[in-house]
């Protein structure tokens, strides 16, 4: 019989560590990635809407030979605060479900007038037209999909919607299943209380011991560092994302480790201390 009280003592500490895993994950990826200002932040950390206007106005420059225009054309179009604005669009639009389109009439004004200003306002015959037309679409266009590098912004919506109702209902039932354990350990030592609160630490201990595990596993099997993702700009972000998720791991690892080994110790200090006094 104690054999047997035993096992399901292990079995319900483990899985109250089972438990604890779940919800730390969940609040890992509730925290960064599905929370919306916590992408701004890191899109302001790591410069992004400087460097995403580099990264645009490389790009238009690919269309100017082509054109036969002067490069002076393409300058000063768009602005660091238009690139933060459509980036907020498009934030808004993936994480509020928000179809606003991107106004690019700004650009197209700006890019005109220089042009203009470049042929000095010389009148145009039809095809001379209809070709800075096309090129002001190339640009406009090329200013669209440097920005989104995506047309699936109500499905993004869709899948992130979708994530955080199984998220919520699966946090709920942890939650539930951790009460639960710790009730049930605590009934399984009523009668020495110091020692459940031991079990509970060996479950936090065990906790701590596997998210500092997949830290340095991953840490040493990803090279996060190396990634890139459509653009320097985008992987810089998303590299800042995972690198802060990755050390949420080790913090919530080491405070777990750290208050298990302490509810072990007291726990066991103290069963060692009445069991010394009842042998005297």
């Amino acid at each position: 019989m104690k054999v047997l009280l035993n096992i399901i003592k292990y079995i319900t500490v483990m899985l109250l560590a089972c438990c604890i895993i779940g919800l730390v994950a969940i609040n890992i990826i509730s925290t960064t990635i599905l929370k919306k200002q916590f992408v701004l932040g890191k899109l302001e950390d790591t410069n992004y809407y400087e460097e995403i206007k580099k990264e645009i106005e490389s790009n238009f420059e690919n269309y100017i030979g082509q054109s036969g225009l002067d490069e002076n054309v393409i300058k000063n179009i768009i602005s660091v605060e238009q690139i933060k604005q459509d980036t907020n669009i498009i934030i808004d639009n993936i994480y509020d479900g928000e179809n606003i389109t991107i106004n690019t009439e700004t650009i197209e004004t700006s890019l005109k007038n220089n042009i203009n200003t470049s042929l000095n306002n010389q009148k145009l015959n039809v095809t001379q037209q209809n070709a800075i037309n096309q090129f002001v679409e190339k640009i406009v266009e090329q200013y669209k999909e440097t920005l989104s590098h995506t047309n699936y912004e109500e499905t993004i919506h869709n899948v992130i919607t979708k994530v955080e109702n199984i998220i919520e209902k699966v946090k709920g039932i942890l939650i539930i299943a951790v009460i639960v354990c710790v009730i049930l350990i605590f009934i399984y030592n009523c009668k020495t209380l110091l020692e459940a609160i031991a079990n509970i630490g060996i479950s936090l201990v065990t906790t701590g011991v596997f998210y500092i595990i997949v830290k340095i596993y991953l840490t040493s099997n990803i090279k996060v560092s190396n990634l890139l993702v459509l653009n320097n700009s985008i992987s810089n972000s998303i590299k800042s994302i995972l690198n802060y998720m990755l050390d949420n791991m080790l913090t919530y690892g080491s405070i777990l480790l750290a208050i298990g080994i302490v509810a072990i110790l007291i726990g066991n200090i103290k069963t060692q201390t009445k069991k010394a006094r009842r042998e005297k």
